[in-house]
């Protein structure tokens, strides 16, 4: 098994083989998350594997049941003679995040999008966006309750 994090971008619009529009912020958690192998660019991840909540209270993401995989990175962990160097303050363990697109436009967001946000935060995720954003208030709300 395989240990990835996922990160889910936010756009205004996303559209198949075309660049994203319009970053609103994204979820991210870099760990919890095991598959057979990493996926690779353009393959598909069912959306249900990334919920965070039971079936009945679940918020999930906006969007199709799929997602394809926008990018992969990969943290590469180094090795001097089949060892990880003493000043090397990263994981000892390399790992890839996948980074899915999903759309919210400008007609989704409200108490859903927060519900959403919330759950994910919970969970371990991190929540960011650039400043005035709907994903950043909402995850500053969290936090202020926590």
């Amino acid at each position: 098994m395989v240990e990835l994090g996922v990160r889910v971008e936010f756009y205004e619009q996303v559209i198949e083989g075309e660049p994203s529009k319009g970053y609103l912020g994204a979820l991210e958690r870099l760990d919890g998350y095991r598959a057979a192998v990493v996926p690779a660019v353009g393959e598909r991840l069912m959306m249900a594997s990334l919920r965070v909540a039971d079936r009945e209270s679940a918020v999930l993401l906006p969007g199709p049941e799929q997602l394809p995989v926008r990018y992969v990175e990969h943290h590469l962990v180094p090795e001097r003679d089949g060892k990880v160097p003493s000043w090397w303050d990263s994981y000892d363990e390399p790992s890839a995040t996948i980074v899915l697109h999903a759309s919210l436009g400008s007609s989704r967001g409200g108490e859903l999008l927060r519900r959403m946000v919330r759950q994910f935060v919970a969970d371990g995720w991190e929540c960011y966006g650039p400043e005035g954003s709907e994903l950043r208030e909402y995850a500053l709300d969290v936090w202020v309750r926590e």
